[in-house]
């Protein structure tokens, strides 16, 4: 069968031919062929190559029969590894120990109970069931060349946008014949699938989603401290896909860890790199970061080229973690849906991989996903994490370099209302200190400015930003904290969190959320002013002269804004208010008495 192959090709010792014509090793490789091929098997949970003593058998299908098996002799099976599996008895640990004990592997599969998973999706997470629940809900397809195999980003493989109903793209799932002859601007040899389904008012299915999950996902998450939610980042996004659909090859857009969820019922096959050894598919391929998700390759081109690769086999139930930084692709066997979200886990490898992202991200001009520069900044001051120090050093040299290098004089100001994300209306990259802000809300970056503006804009005191890097102890601050969206240390936001009780009630409670709100905002001015004046450096840094006006000209807009409530309550009967309505409302106010 496979010895002449060997023979022919390979310079086998006399050991090696011996265990090779054994009748252990001939009926262990015609079982592994009725299981799909040796690289499936061994990329299973449970295989006969988990024992040591079988090691010598694991290197001649690694160094012979995996070439014999694909017909080829450039392939090192030896690059070929497993992800990590949780065992049933350990599961009870992801729930009781942070992950950073029990996430000791850069790709990790957990396979939940049936009973378990079939709760977790009832009357939710099957096609059936989307349809009924979200059936005219608008979703964006993206149609594919099913059988694509190649590293070239060619648009007619990758990328035609069309938009269907939920109930239509189950129609498709479901019985793709007559979807073909009833909607005719379809084509039948291309594969669609819905991307980055927004599931934010989608507030049962989020819910069920966090229940069945670890809370230290949620309770210690570094996304905790972003300062706006972020599909498809800390707010779940679902993704439907039928049989042969494909996710090109990929890294995270911010280099984050990423939590998914096969719902079923069909199995998807994901293809993952470690972090560590994307550099090498970088030397490989110099493009890489410019074409991402517009390609899939089989996992031959990976073993040829001897870069350590994973495959998992992800069938229904299974959550899958990919580690911060990892490379992957993937590609479905059946129907399925996935859900999806990111992770933040406060490490070292974790944050550098974020790091260097970020600088790439930088380096091709890509748009911000995510406000990297403002999160680190906000996780140092309550973290302390010393990692992060010298990441944000560099950031801040850098803001300081490129604002030293204008030509145009210009002086500075501390702008009070920018402490949300802010993004450069025109090249769409994150804001971190120094920006214009032009009439209609125009924001534009340090790249962008306009020459003409005699002001330049600063979310923070650089001073005091370089003053922070260097102090042994941080405290809480109105004037350097915000009003994070999740559960964090800061002690501002712990205040802000007793005094706003999500909890259904009525109207009385987003009065006193109001009133607190009003407090931190005109708090915020004093603090702000305070230490314009405790600088002294006027001629550089302009932190709001008129302080005294600009407070009394905010008290008599909130004042403006609760008569308007008032009113707005004597034709309109009194209602109670979900917990998304109550942070709605906030975040709507605020804006109102920020313009």
């Amino acid at each position: 069968m496979y010895i002449e192959y060997v023979k022919k090709n390979f310079q086998p010792t006399a050991s090696e031919l011996e265990l090779l014509n054994s009748q252990e090793i001939i009926e262990l490789y015609e079982y592994i062929q009725q299981q799909g091929g040796f690289i499936k098997y061994y990329s299973q949970q449970y295989n006969k190559f988990q024992s040591y003593d079988n090691n010598e058998i694991l290197q001649l299908f690694q160094k012979y029969l995996l070439n014999y098996e694909l017909r080829t002799t450039d392939i090192d099976g030896q690059y070929l590894h497993r992800c990590a599996y949780i065992e049933f008895y350990k599961a009870i640990n992801c729930f009781t120990e942070s992950p950073q004990k029990w996430l000791k592997d850069q790709v990790t599969l957990w396979s939940l109970p049936k009973d378990v998973f079939t709760k977790l999706n009832k009357n939710l997470f099957t096609f059936q069931d989307l349809s009924k629940n979200h059936r005219n809900f608008e979703i964006d397809i993206r149609a594919q060349n099913p059988f694509i195999d190649t590293t070239l980003a060619k648009e007619e493989n990758y990328y035609q946008a069309y938009t269907m109903t939920v109930k239509q793209y189950k129609d498709y799932a479901e019985d793709p014949k007559s979807f073909f002859y009833n909607n005719p601007q379809y084509k039948k040899d291309q594969v669609y699938q819905a991307v980055n389904v927004d599931m934010e008012e989608w507030k049962e299915e989020i819910h069920r989603l966090f229940d069945f999950l670890p809370k230290y996902f949620s309770r210690n998450n570094g996304l905790n401290y972003l300062r706006q939610n972020c599909k498809g980042a800390n707010v779940p996004e679902i993704y439907m896909r039928v049989q042969n659909c494909w996710i090109g090859g990929q890294q995270d857009f911010q280099g984050l860890s990423q939590i998914n969820i096969n719902h079923g019922p069909g199995d998807c096959i994901w293809t993952i790199i470690d972090a560590n050894h994307i550099d090498k598919l970088f030397h490989l391929m110099p493009d890489l970061f410019k074409k991402e998700g517009r390609w899939y390759v089989n996992i031959a081109y990976f073993l040829q080229n001897q870069i350590p690769v994973k495959q998992i086999i992800q069938k229904q139930g299974d959550i899958l973690i990919i580690g911060a930084g990892c490379f992957f692709q993937a590609k479905n066997i059946g129907n399925s849906i996935h859900t999806s979200f990111n992770f933040l886990m406060m490490d070292d490898f974790s944050l550098q991989q974020i790091y260097k992202r970020q600088i790439r991200n930088d380096f091709f001009q890509f748009w911000s996903v995510i406000a990297i520069r403002n999160l680190f900044l906000d996780i140092y001051i309550h973290e302390k994490l010393t990692i992060l120090k010298d990441y944000l050093k560099q950031f801040i040299d850098e803001e300081l370099r490129r604002q030293l290098s204008k030509k145009h004089l210009t002086r500075f100001k501390l702008y009070i209302s920018s402490k949300d994300v802010l993004i450069c209306t025109k090249c769409y990259k994150e804001i971190f200190i120094f920006f214009q802000f032009i009439k209609d809300w125009v924001y534009y970056c340090p790249d962008c400015y306009i020459d003409c503006e005699d002001v330049i804009y600063m979310k923070y005191n650089i001073i005091q930003l370089k003053c922070l890097i260097q102090a042994d102890t941080i405290q809480c601050s109105k004037l350097l904290c915000s009003n994070y969206i999740g559960e964090s240390k800061c002690t501002i936001k712990q205040t802000l969190s007793q005094k706003v009780q999500l909890q259904d009630q009525d109207n009385s409670s987003i009065v006193e959320s109001r009133q607190f709100l009003d407090e931190f905002l005109v708090g915020l001015n004093i603090e702000s002013s305070n230490s314009q004046n405790q600088n002294g450096t006027s001629h550089q840094i302009d932190l709001l002269s008129k302080d005294k006006k600009q407070i009394k000209k905010i008290k008599e807009k909130i004042t403006m804004i609760k008569k308007q409530h008032v009113k707005q309550l004597k034709y309109k009967k009194k209602e109670k208010y979900s917990d998304l309505q109550v942070i709605k409302y906030i975040q709507k106010t605020k804006r109102n008495i920020l313009n």
